[in-house]
């Protein structure tokens, strides 16, 4: 295996710093850590200096950015708020002929980088963003089901349920997602496109443990759609659930109040979220899982098949280690065309799952056969 240069933006993070252990410990690539305190830096990279070196950056500072690109065979950006830096990363990547992997990103990150498409595709470059928990997983799980297990999805729900916390940054960027009205509440996709829940949208359900009964609210990402669309799934709903009722009030009493409108008004409701977030439900530790339900076509047989991808840490953590599995793919040539692409149609869905599960992640499924066809 060619020995690449891995370089990590933000590894003083949590996020950061997974993907740095991700990479020390299942690849043999060197490491430019990227970051603006020195000290942080040169602490974690205690014990594995002949594994590589820290380079002082700000992530604003275009010229500081360009030289750290310069030194990489490809760029982890996990540095944030990620509203705050969008495409900077990137385009210094970019303009250096360097592949970019984003463990942050949307719709507004996607759109700027399509503005520069040609440019991306002539240099031969491939940009992944949204290679995180969620957005991330939430689209390569259904998109492994659909490569891996069924010939023909017809109908598929996807549940996300997790404990963990926030960092500031991470909590300052859903405040910001809130502002931008990213994705679409009380809907579905339909055929590739969103249409709206005719009906009660909340629903009660009980998912496996350590999750168990959650209240879940049906919300669609262009991530998610693009996903459902390239997988020629007709009918999919994704669902996101919280640790108490409480998260759901703060949002909705950010949007309706409009608290967003200042920079002091996003910090304040970041805050206000990171309190939510800090109530924990007693005698659980933190964990991230994804709960499928799908009913399709598998060897001719019509089938209904539940999975459950559960992950016995921080989201946080996971995200980290995501992005790092998403590089270590695109440095051994598993990426797809050069081009900016969300993560799902960047790597390999099985592969990128394969890989985590490698990393302690657990992956349960039980298959049952239909009879007289019906949904979920």
């Amino acid at each position: 295996m060619e020995i690449k240069t891995v370089g990590i933006l933000g590894t003083t993070g949590v996020v950061g710093g997974a993907a740095l252990q991700t990479i020390l410990a299942s690849t043999g690539h060197r490491l430019l850590l990227g970051g603006r305190n020195p000290g942080k830096l040169r602490e974690q990279l205690a014990g594995s200096e002949g594994r590589g070196d820290w380079l002082q950056v700000d992530v604003f500072d275009a010229a500081q950015l360009a030289d750290f690109c310069s030194r990489c065979d490809i760029v982890i950006n996990c540095a944030g708020p990620a509203k705050q830096v969008m495409d900077k990363v990137a385009v210094a990547c970019l303009e250096k002929g360097v592949p970019y992997v984003d463990v942050s990103g949307d719709e507004h990150l996607y759109r700027l980088l399509l503005k520069r498409k040609a440019e991306i595709e002539a240099k031969g470059l491939t940009f992944i963003i949204s290679a995180g928990v969620y957005p991330g997983l939430s689209e390569v799980f259904p998109a492994y089901i659909a490569e891996k297990e069924l010939d023909r999805i017809e109908q598929l729900e996807l549940f996300f349920a997790g404990q963990g916390g926030f960092s500031l940054n991470a909590a300052y960027d859903i405040v910001c997602s809130i502002e931008e009205d990213t994705g679409w509440g009380m809907s579905y996709c339909k055929e590739g496109a969103v249409q709206k829940i005719d009906g009660p949208f909340h629903r009660s359900y009980t998912l496996p443990q350590p999750a168990g009964k959650r209240d879940t609210y049906p919300v669609i990402t262009e991530e998610f759609c693009q996903m459902a669309k390239q997988h020629s799934i007709p009918v999919a709903y994704f669902y996101n659930s919280y640790q108490h009722s409480g998260i759901l009030n703060q949002f909705v009493m950010i949007k309706a109040l409009q608290q967003y409108k200042t920079e002091e008004q996003k910090r304040l409701s970041a805050e206000m979220l990171l309190k939510q977030f800090e109530t924990k439900q007693p005698g659980v530790e933190d964990f991230t899982m994804f709960h499928l339900n799908a009913t399709g076509l598998r060897a001719g047989a019509s089938v209904r098949l539940s999975s459950t991808l559960l992950y016995r840490g921080d989201w946080n953590r996971l995200s980290g280690m995501i992005a790092a599995k998403v590089a270590h793919l695109l440095t051994e040539g598993h990426g797809s065309k050069p081009g900016c692409h969300f993560v799902a149609e960047g790597v390999s869905a099985t592969a990128l799952i394969e890989a985590l599960r490698e990393q302690t992640m657990e992956l349960t499924q039980e298959v049952s056969e239909q009879k007289g066809g019906g949904g979920l």
